[in-house]
């Protein structure tokens, strides 16, 4: 991974070299055949499982369309932001690339992606209001707008041993669904069990916090403002939790990844998961299956702050922009999201999406439909509470590590949230 000043300065590059190819005017004629000719790249999804998928969409959209060519391309998972950011820079940028809004934030802010609120306005109404808003993003540097069209969208619910609920002293017909349950939840779990821990959540995430009632942002995205009053209450009950021996210590080390290990050998009370957990559980662990049920995310205002979108950015120098729109919004109708959904074991973001008969007649009576059943739920009402620009390099890294030192008590609650926001206002002001 090339570092973040590089990254700047890739960005940087491609914003100059976007400017002058501006100036030139562009050449938007057709070639010689009259074929318009556009590249759409996604991010590791060229093999066994989607290619039959991608190829038969892209045949189906040439075939009504046969004036265009669709050239698929696709990058490996590692290094794919930064690679994004050489295309942008060495103007090669396809002119339909697949990514997270913290992925194309960078791009958007150097002028590499469309705005599609001015270039397709009538698209929002296409899809969710949770997605249509993820895909926004305003700030210093960047004009108000969606920058990607929204596309597959992931998310998934709390599930919670009732073994050990039991055994710990909690209801297990009664599971937490407010932060005030779930940490009296963890209170009563240190008191009765040694060894056994509410979950790893600790505060390092912005759902954590948002679904608490602290704001995250000021309204303009000018400045993070979660070292509010609630934004301090919330990680002092992380830190409280974690003396009380609620949160193991392993969880500190924001690199670990035996979360899922610990819950299925019987460490952990809770574990968010994904929809599809529950098929998992069934098939690999069919003891700790029989033993578990499921609840939404934790959050105090009953709607799911940890949902993840995917998108589609339009390059702003596509030689054929109607075209990659017009496809672009082809891969993401809803139609062609439920298809894929289907077997990618995740969710449309467009309107009727969720509604489709594939969706329907849930047999809740099972983990796995009470789990999709909420997950779908999740999906339509949540929303992202992550900024685009709160990356990994510009302050959620940064996050991780100062709620750690606050858990070993190297700080208070408020020095982490100052520290945090402190660090996280500098990079947002470049």
């Amino acid at each position: 991974m090339v570092s973040s000043m590089k990254k700047a300065l890739a960005l940087t590059g491609a914003a100059a070299m976007l400017l002058s190819m501006a100036a030139c005017g562009g050449d938007n004629a057709g070639d010689d055949s009259g074929v318009k000719e556009i590249t759409f790249q996604t991010w590791n999804l060229k093999n066994d499982k989607y290619t039959p998928y991608f190829e038969g969409l892209i045949a189906a959209y040439e075939e009504e369309h046969p004036d265009v060519k669709i050239n698929w391309a696709d990058q490996p998972s590692d290094g794919y932001e930064d690679k994004l950011s050489t295309q942008a820079a060495s103007g090669e940028l396809p002119d339909i690339v697949d990514g997270g809004a913290s992925i194309l934030y960078g791009l958007a802010k150097a002028g590499a992606l469309m705005n599609l609120s001015e270039e397709a306005p009538d698209a929002e109404g296409d899809y969710y209001e949770g997605a249509w808003a993820g895909a926004t993003m305003t700030g210093n540097g960047i004009e108000e707008g969606a920058y990607g069209f929204p596309w597959y969208v992931n998310d998934g619910p709390t599930y919670w041993n009732t073994e050990l609920m039991q055994q710990c002293g909690l209801d297990p017909n009664a599971v937490p669904t407010t932060w005030d349950e779930y940490f009296a939840a963890g209170e009563t779990i240190a008191k009765n069990c040694d060894g056994i821990y509410l979950a790893t959540t600790m505060g390092s995430n912005t759902e954590d916090y948002v679904t608490a009632g602290a704001t995250w942002m000021n309204d303009d995205h000018s400045a993070y403002t979660f070292n509010d009053e609630a934004g301090v209450k919330q990680l002092q009950n992380f830190i409280d939790l974690y003396n009380e021996g609620g949160i193991p210590p392993e969880a500190l080390d924001s690199s670990w990844s035996q979360q899922s290990d610990f819950f299925q050998r019987g460490s952990l009370v809770a574990m968010a998961g994904s929809a599809y957990s529950a098929d998992g559980f069934k098939q690999n662990s069919p003891d700790l299956y029989e033993k578990l049920t499921v609840g939404p995310r934790i959050t105090n205002d009953g709607k799911s702050a940890s949902v993840s979108y995917e998108l589609l950015g339009i390059s702003s120098q596509s030689k054929y922009p109607d075209v990659a729109i017009d496809f672009a919004r082809f891969v993401t109708n809803a139609e062609n999201q439920v298809e894929f959904a289907k077997q990618a074991a995740v969710f449309p973001s467009a309107q009727g999406g969720l509604e489709d008969e594939y969706y329907q007649n849930i047999d809740t009576s099972t983990l796995e439909g009470k789990a999709l059943q909420i997950t779908l739920d999740q999906v339509k009402n949540g929303y992202s509470s992550r900024p685009a620009e709160f990356t990994d390099a510009n302050g959620y890294k940064y996050l991780q590590q100062q709620v750690a030192l606050a858990m070993q008590g190297e700080q208070t609650a408020q020095e982490a949230l100052d520290k945090t926001v402190e660090y996280a206002n500098e990079r947002l002001a470049r």
